[in-house]
């Protein structure tokens, strides 16, 4: 028996890019939920709900479940149409491997330099020098493993887009502001991006992410500025 759409409660806050993508999934899907505002905490009643303290986690009618991929998992299962994993088995692990590398390669080291980007911190050269490399890597692999027709994985728009979208966003802005780099540049996926921008899903969950992000910044008395964010170069 599937959930009770009505009954989804998506607790967490814009400014997570975890937190966008599954907004964007619940979107896609047309279903009915409730945005529940939430930071991150180690409280033990929010350990009870999401066991690593972290956000985003979804109330359902079954319970609460965290880890965004996890819950991406569980809406496809719970509501089929529109499918956004394949249903072909090499297709959808085609789109698990996209989604892997840009989970480890990308939005990890880039998480790595977040203190002295946006949390009002410093960053140390060596920790500078080792997201790069990284990166330099996992750039080259993407490159290799998308070539947008018009989607990540051909005609077929699905959770590859939506998990490398949410995260090579915010990537983006690190790179360009860290290194004048343009990872969408670099992995040929800057029209792919644009075209996802365009979405209605994109339209909504990007207008509750400016303000919040705006916000965000001056509260951290960020370093990073928008100057050179999205350049695309």
């Amino acid at each position: 028996m599937t959930a009770d759409v009505a009954s989804f409660r998506l607790h967490g806050h814009p400014v997570s890019n975890y937190f966008n993508i599954v907004h964007a999934a619940l979107i896609e899907k047309s279903a009915a939920f409730e945005i529940v505002l939430a930071g991150a905490s180690q409280d033990e009643a929010f350990l009870a709900r999401s066991a690593m303290g972290k956000i985003p986690y979804l109330e359902t009618a079954h319970g609460c479940i965290a880890e965004t991929v996890a819950i991406l998992e569980y809406l496809d299962d719970e509501i089929p149409d529109p499918r956004l994993f394949p249903a072909d088995s090499f297709a959808r692990a085609r789109a698990r491997q996209i989604i892997n590398v840009v989970q480890m390669y990308v939005e990890a080291p880039v998480r790595s330099i977040f203190p002295g980007v946006f949390f009002g911190g410093a960053n140390s050269a060596e920790t500078v020098a080792g997201a790069r490399l990284t990166l330099d890597r996992a750039t080259g692999a993407l490159a290799r493993l998308t070539n947008p027709a018009p989607w990540l994985l051909g005609d077929e728009f699905g959770y590859a887009d939506i998990f490398a979208f949410y995260c090579l966003d915010i990537a983006e802005r690190v790179t360009c502001f860290v290194y004048d780099r343009s990872i969408l540049g670099e992995t040929g996926l800057s029209d792919w991006h644009a075209k996802f921008a365009g979405r209605k899903s994109s339209s909504s969950v990007l207008a509750n992410f400016g303000p919040a992000f705006a916000a965000y910044l001056i509260d951290k008395n960020a370093a990073y500025t928008p100057e050179k964010e999205l350049r695309h170069a």
